[in-house]
């Protein structure tokens, strides 16, 4: 009989990268393992059940029939409390800590890792994580959330897309991409860089740079008004021909394939899978410096525009002028979808 894992945290839709990743690593592992869900996203859908629905009674009822219990919330209250709970029913626990912010307080920190600790193991996803939380080594896991995608079983994007693409390329244009899992903010801040990317592609327009900008935005939930007002500002700006700005439901890491520069602008992060994703299909990709990315990315001060527009140009000038083959370094694409597999096997066999 096979192991039962409950697996907690965001299920697409809407894709974001936390979702991505369950969703690739139940695909990775469906056949050897049985699994049910506790949903955590917004969107409920009703093939799962969603925390939000508030039916304690079925929350419980899955805990205490899991023989594992998986991790993945965003929310530090909500990894709180399904590691709590997992623990009256004496449950093995994995909990992966996707991003953790490193502006919290000290009192908060020391309150987080003793229920962290709690949990049997304790998977970062980049090793700044370390720095913010004390937690037991024999525990503690450093592992990328990255997981290889299977681009024959991905969606084929939406005809409107090709086609911006398609005339865009006929046109000498440089096809950027980036995106958001939502309208977020950080600090009062955007926390994706959107604000970002509309100033910069002003200034790449005022350089007559032959550019277009693709920015995806996953979900509008919660800040749809600011996704059209920031329609009209791009509109009043005149990047209506150069930045398509859409929340369309596309497989992103199809637009990645067919673009030329991707970016990652935020102003916090974990380990992101659009980084990842890139390097993995050999993209040129510019990021901010608020966390260690992996070799091969270029990087630019968090933040700060001029920055940020001097290693843009630098980026597209390479792009029209070498050859990239000797540009393009990466640390980790040599690991298989097989190596990935067996690690995963093993952990959730193991624990």
């Amino acid at each position: 009989m096979s192991k039962r894992i409950l697996v907690i945290g965001p299920i697409a839709p809407p894709l974001g990268g936390v979702s991505m990743h369950i969703s690739r690593l139940i695909k990775l592992l469906n056949n050897d393992f049985d699994f049910d869900f506790i949903d955590e996203s917004r969107n409920c859908k009703p093939e799962y059940f969603n925390i939000r629905s508030l039916k304690f009674y079925t929350y419980f009822t899955k805990i205490k029939n899991a023989q594992l219990i998986y991790i993945h919330s965003g929310k530090l209250s909500l990894r709180i409390f399904h590691i709590v709970s997992g623990k009256i029913f004496r449950k093995k626990i994995i909990l992966t800590i996707h991003s953790f912010t490193a502006n919290k307080s000290k009192i908060t920190r020391i309150f987080n890792q003793l229920f962290y600790k709690l949990a049997d193991k304790i998977i970062l996803v980049n090793p700044d994580i370390k720095k913010y939380l004390f937690l037991p080594q024999k525990k503690t896991i450093i592992k990328e959330a990255f997981i290889p995608p299977s681009l024959e079983e991905e969606d084929h994007l939406p005809q409107n897309i090709q086609d911006l693409v398609s005339d865009n390329r006929k046109n000498g244009n440089i096809i950027i991409c980036s995106n958001a899992s939502r309208l977020d903010q950080y600090n009062n801040e955007d926390l994706y860089g959107l604000d970002l990317c509309i100033e910069v592609s002003r200034r790449l327009l005022f350089r007559k740079i032959p550019f277009f900008f693709i920015y995806v935005v996953s979900s509008m939930e919660k800040n749809a008004d600011l996704f059209f007002k920031t329609k009209d500002l791009i509109n009043k700006l005149g990047l209506a021909q150069n930045f398509f700005f859409t929340s369309q439901s596309l497989s992103f890491v199809k637009l990645i394939e067919i673009s030329d520069i991707v970016l990652r602008p935020t102003n916090t992060d974990g380990d992101s899978l659009t980084v990842r994703e890139a390097i993995f299909l050999n993209k040129l990709v510019l990021a901010s410096d608020v966390t260690k990315r992996p070799n091969g990315v270029y990087l630019f001060r968090t933040r700060d525009i001029d920055d940020y527009e001097s290693k843009l140009v630098q980026l597209i000038n390479l792009n029209l002028s070498k050859d990239l083959s000797k540009e393009l370094k990466k640390d980790f694409i040599a690991t298989s979808k097989q190596d990935y597999k067996n690690f995963y096997l093993s952990l959730l066999k193991h624990t």
